[in-house]
């Protein structure tokens, strides 16, 4: 999964039997195989195959194996063949799998100082 540091914040689940109605706040590492309708605020999120998210994500690194019906925003995204999301993925970095379905617009963040403009990139 993500880096196992023996500092680092703790592992929450919420299990395949549990649902959630809220917003979530976490520090550490959430894994979510239950339902949840609500925003996420995370560090690290990895939402099971059979978790769904109804709501929208901001976070460092987020792996999906179940649905999201909302918004990623992360540095990190990365889609497993069984990952269903509905909504639009802001990202530094994206990994989709063959299999991964995407309803939404992918858009990479990109810093103005690491893009050259069009027309200055011909001059050079």
């Amino acid at each position: 999964m993500f880096n196992k540091k023996k500092n680092s914040f703790p592992f929450s689940l919420i299990s395949p039997d549990t649902e959630i109605t809220g917003n979530i706040h976490c520090d550490g590492e959430l894994q979510i195989d239950g339902k949840v309708t609500g925003d996420l605020n995370v560090t690290q999120l990895i939402i099971g195959e059979s978790g769904l998210v109804e709501g929208n994500i901001i976070a460092k690194q987020v792996q999906v194996r179940g649905q999201v019906q909302g918004g990623i925003n992360a540095d990190s995204v990365t889609l497993e063949p069984s990952a269903r999301v509905t909504g639009d993925i802001e990202h530094d970095t994206l990994s989709i799998q063959a299999g991964a379905h995407i309803q939404g617009q992918l858009n990479h963040r990109a810093k103005p100082s690491n893009v050259t403009p069009l027309d200055k990139a011909n001059e050079g």
